[in-house]
């Protein structure tokens, strides 16, 4: 399914959903009405297995579209917006790619899982058209989309490397696990193999074994009997929320134990007691001011889902990359989005598009601080973000240390 906005209709959405007042002589601001509009689109899962993130996404992505709107659009240029959904589908979201082609999109927020953005990158990068996940975080994407010199895929969540190695210090580290023998258990897709991999790399323990598990299947006691097989220190889980709970439940009933470390995201409102003594390496959840501006703007839908903030972030990036180089192409785009990522500059954040324009007008450069904290891009277009060691004690999740970006650029040294 494919879902196309014109400006007007995106504006109206736009203002029936967010509490931002009246949204009447915005179409006004954008310029002569004659003027080309900029394209972007969004490959998202709204439908399908995933879609309260899918759906999250998008409502962020519209959002950003409106903010960039009412501050008088891109180059003076409004700036339309094509929703396809992949329901979670890699096959779906390469053939609602071919509509974005046809619609002549710049640039896209998507994909959300990681086989959809593997399979999108080198098309994209092929067609000179930048791809901005706000989810994806396989290892394979760091070197993605490249193409004539150029890097056409960025993300603005970090990549499974850098969550590979904070596992593998709790998996390895005296005060933690100390670890001298593991066992990795993963869900089979892009997502588990990749960081499944990094994680072997990345530890000084003896992997004794390495599963792979399917969430849909019926019955998980033969998945834990083989990750216990070899009798292992510890487990390093790779699996995201709302599909690990087979195989725990599978744990919890059985007799083995050990410690185990989740990767990022999979310690819930409710800790099961089988917990108690398990880790996380989760990715640093401090709010920000752009966070709580943007889940002002979508109160509706308050909580926000895992990766919406990074959605939002992912498109105000390639519009503000856009109007800094002067240019409204995918090319232009690549060139320019570290740059307006952060480092050195004028702080800008959600919904200071205006704050945008002025300031490239004037030649300034810009330091993005979005919905999702920071987001300054490396050299490979993805952001060093910080994450915390987390520990189930007394049916209670602590956090017990915080994992900077110093600590990744060393390598897990530090």
């Amino acid at each position: 399914m494919t879902r196309s906005y014109n400006r007007r209709g995106l504006l109206r959405a736009a203002g029936s959903a967010v509490a931002l007042g009246s949204l009447s002589g915005c179409v006004g601001e954008l310029g002569t009405q004659g003027n080309e509009p900029v394209r972007f689109g969004a490959v998202l899962p709204v439908s399908g297995s995933l879609e309260t993130l899918g759906t999250h996404g998008m409502r962020a992505v519209e959002q950003a579209v409106a903010d960039v709107n009412r501050a008088g659009g891109v180059l003076d240029r409004p700036v339309e917006l094509t929703v396809v959904d992949t329901e979670a589908n890699a096959q779906k979201a390469v053939e609602g790619y071919k509509t974005l082609v046809d619609e002549g999109v710049v640039g896209f927020v998507g994909g959300l899982v990681s086989d959809a953005s593997i399979a999108l990158a080198p098309k994209a990068a092929s067609d000179g058209i930048m791809e901005m996940s706000p989810a994806s975080t396989s290892p394979a994407l760091t070197d993605a989309g490249r193409a004539d010199g150029r890097k056409y895929f960025g993300r603005t969540v970090p990549s499974d490397a850098l969550q590979a190695i904070a596992m593998a210090k709790i998996l390895d580290a005296p005060q933690y696990a100390d670890a001298d023998s593991i066992a990795i258990l993963a869900i089979d897709n892009a997502y588990g193999n990749g960081l499944a991999s990094a994680m072997k790399e990345s530890t000084d323990a003896e992997v004794v074994s390495d599963v792979r598990y399917d969430p849909t299947a019926s019955s998980f006691d033969g998945v834990v009997d083989e990750v216990f097989r070899n009798s292992p220190d510890a487990v390093g889980f790779v699996s995201v929320a709302g599909q690990e709970t087979g195989v725990l439940d599978a744990y919890g009933s059985s007799d083995y134990e050990a410690p185990w470390v989740f990767s990022a995201g999979m310690f819930g409102s409710d800790v099961p007691k089988y917990y108690e003594g398990f880790y996380s390496a989760s990715l640093s959840s401090v709010r920000t001011d752009g966070y709580f501006h943007l889940s002002q703007r979508l109160s509706d839908i308050a909580p926000l889902a895992a990766y919406a903030v990074n959605a939002y972030d992912a498109l105000f990036l390639m519009a503000a990359a856009a109007e800094k180089a002067g240019e409204a192409t995918g090319s232009a785009i690549a060139d320019t989005i570290q740059s307006v990522s952060g480092g050195t500059g004028h702080t800008v954040s959600v919904g200071d598009f205006s704050r945008v324009r002025s300031l490239t007008s004037a030649g300034r450069e810009l330091n993005y601080q979005g919905a999702a904290s920071g987001v300054d891009l490396t050299e490979d277009l993805e952001p060093l973000s910080p994450y915390v060691v987390e520990e189930v004690q007394s049916s209670e999740v602590r956090q017990l240390e915080l994992l900077q970006r110093q600590f990744f650029e060393s390598g897990g040294n530090q």
